[in-house]
């Protein structure tokens, strides 16, 4: 499999096929993204780690590291791990893993409900889990980490399905799993935004509770199938996470109807007219990546159904540039400082208010 031809960092110079102008990568992640060793081409193989081929997924963990229940709870000793199976919409089995501080506590915690990236055609649900759980260094709080089933396999809403019945699951059982059924927030990254912004969708049309999601993190969230905004045109070529990949990701999850008119808010977030009554909402991107005009267009829209967003474009950044941490590197540092700053305030406890008992309305509507 031929790999890219050119360093990333000089393909706006070298790569004939670059017409458009595009903002430039910062000159210190330059080092890290020189040493990304992807293909041109699309590999499902490689992105499901299966491929015999010596390259570097590009959706994968930028330091090739292992994540499982084992090396997350050697890396947080503080954390216990406990693993819980439910039934899914088409009488699947749904895995959740479950992270709780050893330290007990008197008031229900906060929980992040963590939806893992890989395009929805790769990854599990420890996927990358440990840099996230970086993020809520100091906030006591609950990690439930969904296991939804993966496309081509299942294609859209599938995946998103799964993970709605996994959010029904912790509302129903919040009491038991010492969570705060009033701070529940969905955490979304890359492939992971599709499903986790879904739910959002579904939970807010299906009346899923009285007490609403109290948050949503949409980190570098692929939202769109179409691929035609500003920024897919500048990256289709000449990025670790090229357009290319991302439409056929989009292909895998869609098959047959990607693009069309056939495409519901359900499959892909950004095809919704109506953003009101959604959850506050974080939405980060890199300025030199695929998916920026995506996240920078799906903000606009929540601002303009009265939704409240926080909205940051890194300048010089791919995607997911942080998840290799540079403690020297300010733009790294700044990016994972302002996302923990928002799940702090997102996540503090708020005085009591007198709420009526949730409703809880699954897929059979019991």
């Amino acid at each position: 499999m031929q790999q890219y031809p050119h360093p990333f960092s000089q393909a706006a110079k070298l790569d004939s096929r670059i017409t458009l102008p595009r903002p430039i990568y910062d000159p210190d992640l330059v080092q890290i993204l020189d040493a990304s060793n992807i293909p041109e081409e699309f590999d499902l193989d490689l992105m499901r780690g299966i491929s015999k081929e010596e390259h570097q997924c590009a959706h994968g963990d930028a330091e090739t590291m292992i994540f499982n229940a084992h090396t997350i709870l050697k890396d947080k000793p503080y954390l216990l791990h406990k693993e819980h199976k439910i039934q899914g919409p088409d009488q699947n089995t749904i895995i959740l893993s479950v992270f709780t501080p050893k330290e007990s506590s008197q008031t229900p915690r906060p929980v992040l409900y963590h939806m893992h990236g890989g395009g929805l055609v790769s990854g599990d649900r420890f996927t990358a889990l440990t840099p996230i759980i970086d993020l809520l260094e100091g906030i006591d709080c609950i990690v439930v980490s969904v296991e939804y089933r993966l496309s081509p396999e299942t294609p859209q809403p599938g995946p998103s399905e799964d993970c709605y019945d996994g959010l029904v699951w912790i509302s129903k059982n919040a009491i038991s799993l010492g969570i705060d059924p009033a701070r529940i927030v969905l955490f979304g990254i890359s492939g992971g935004g599709i499903v986790a912004t879904t739910v959002c969708l579904m939970a807010r049309d299906r009346k899923l509770s009285s007490i609403p999601i109290k948050g949503l993190m949409l980190y570098a969230p692929q939202l769109d199938d179409r691929c035609e905004t500003l920024s897919d045109q500048q990256f289709e070529y000449g990025n670790p996470t090229s357009t290319k990949w991302v439409r056929a990701c989009w292909d895998l999850v869609l098959p047959n109807i990607r693009g069309t008119d056939e495409v519901t808010p359900y499959h892909a977030p950004a095809r919704a007219e109506d953003y009101s009554h959604l959850p506050s909402t974080y939405i980060d991107a890199g300025e030199c990546e695929v998916l920026r005009d995506q996240a920078v267009s799906f903000a606009t829209n929540m601002w303009r159904c009265g939704s409240t967003c926080e909205l940051h474009i890194w300048p010089g950044a791919y995607h997911i540039f942080e998840m290799i941490n540079k403690p020297d590197n300010l733009l790294i540092q700044s990016a994972k400082a302002a996302k923990r700053n928002w799940l702090q305030r997102i996540m503090a406890a708020r005085p009591k208010i007198q709420v009526a008992e949730p409703e809880i309305v699954g897929h059979d509507g019991q």
